[in-house]
């Protein structure tokens, strides 16, 4: 939203507090976890974007935590495969979707 910053205050103000609770519906892909670990495993803890090494290891695991992106992405037709996916920064995954 690009409101006027005044606009969008005065409905902050008039704004409730708790959020409205809804029902979202939607379909995703199962995915091979094994194509996932083995791009992972791949990768040895380094993005394959940057370069740079995984900003982060796991909690639970202690694995350097990376995401898994898909190439070409599976709504338009990509394949679940490992050489269609690249295990990268989040960082990098947010800018191959958003940048």
């Amino acid at each position: 939203m690009r409101d006027h910053h005044e606009t969008r205050r005065a409905r902050l103000v008039q704004a409730p507090k708790l959020p409205t609770r809804v029902l979202i519906s939607s379909y995703a892909y199962a995915r091979n976890p094994d194509v996932a670990a083995e791009a992972l495993l791949q990768a040895n803890g380094s993005c394959q974007s940057c370069g740079n090494s995984a900003p982060f290891v796991k909690r639970k695991s202690g694995e350097p935590y990376l995401e898994v992106h898909h190439l070409v992405p599976l709504a338009a037709g990509g394949e679940d495969t490992l050489g269609n996916t690249i295990a990268i920064c989040p960082n990098c995954h947010r800018k191959a979707h958003y940048g």
